[in-house]
């Protein structure tokens, strides 16, 4: 009889999307994915975040009741929005008003930044730094023992350089353009083809109906590294603008390390650096510009990948 030592539970609760894997303990293999809305509470409430965890861990519980063993012997909410000890307050109560209504039954239960869990699945427990410029933007570094962060306080307050920062400025240049306070873009038709409008008032009520979220802004930074591919000047010059404040965002944290200078691994992550070749190609120059012996590269897997991972070796460590 295989000895089945449970399961390791991960749910990677973003601001634009909430993902979640159920993996072997003992082999590895995930068995089960699923994936929501995005679930961070100082966007959407934290009602609204309870309701959305409690539904996946429904489907999760429905499908451990099928198996022989449902215990989860690791459960990591890798969660957007923990960014001081009282987010980490509100999201615990959040996880464990949804655990509550449920027979999960959770031996080992962790629940920490999604950036920072990710960081140390990606460096797997050695030292590296990660910038995850997605619908926010952070930065953290790990020296193997500490751990520290810049960035990530939300568009309110900055998140400059993230998917959020990218679609403000998109559409700050079409109402720049549309008044003639600004260069002719390609990005005005990009973004009036997808959301089917046809003039600049549709898009002032666009972005003020109720239904208006973050995420949707975030979504218009996508039109960019096509405007770069047909030399638009108004989307090169945003991408470029971006790469430089996520590179001050990584000096940052590396500041905060105290690096030296030595050979050292930058990760990056999220859909504003991966899906825009000019940031990730100008923001890494600017790395390699003041640090040469920094190797920046792209995270090769989504980020539920990383904190497996991470789950991994909480389990390992028990």
């Amino acid at each position: 009889m295989e000895s089945m030592m449970g399961w390791l539970l991960i749910i990677d609760g973003g601001a634009t999307k909430t993902a979640c894997a159920l993996v072997h303990a003992e082999s590895g293999e995930i068995i089960y994915t699923t994936s929501t809305s995005g679930s961070n509470y100082q966007a959407i409430g934290a009602e609204s975040a309870t309701e959305i965890v409690q539904a996946l861990l429904a489907n999760v519980q429905d499908f451990l009741q099928k198996q022989a063993d449902s215990t989860i012997a690791v459960a990591t909410f890798a969660m957007a929005g923990i960014d001081s000890p009282k987010d980490h307050e509100i999201v615990s109560a959040i996880i464990h008003n949804a655990l509550s209504a449920l027979q999960l039954k959770i031996d080992t239960l962790i629940i920490e930044n999604d950036a920072q869990a990710t960081l140390l699945g990606v460096t797997a427990g050695q030292a590296g730094a990660l910038l995850i410029a997605g619908t926010g933007a952070i930065a953290y570094a790990f020296t193997g023992t500490q751990i520290v962060r810049a960035g990530g306080w939300g568009h309110r307050a900055g998140d400059e350089g993230s998917g959020y920062w990218l679609g403000q400025e998109v559409i700050r240049a079409i109402f720049r353009m549309e008044d003639g306070r600004g260069e002719p873009t390609l990005l005005k038709s990009a973004v009036y083809n997808h959301l089917r409008i046809q003039d600049v008032t549709e898009l002032a009520t666009w972005l003020f109906h109720p239904s208006y979220t973050n995420a949707q802004l975030a979504k218009m930074g996508a039109f960019l590294a096509d405007a770069v591919d047909k030399k638009d000047p108004c989307a090169i010059q945003i991408s470029m603008r971006a790469a430089h404040e996520l590179a001050l965002l990584a000096c940052a944290v590396l500041k905060k390390i105290d690096y030296q200078g030595d050979a050292f691994s930058l990760y990056c992550n999220g859909g504003a650096i991966k899906h825009n070749p000019l940031i990730f190609k100008t923001f890494s120059q600017e790395m390699k510009s003041m640090y040469p012996q920094i190797e920046v590269s792209l995270c090769q897997h989504p980020p539920i990948h990383y904190l497996i991972e991470r789950t991994k070796k909480a389990y390992d460590n028990l």
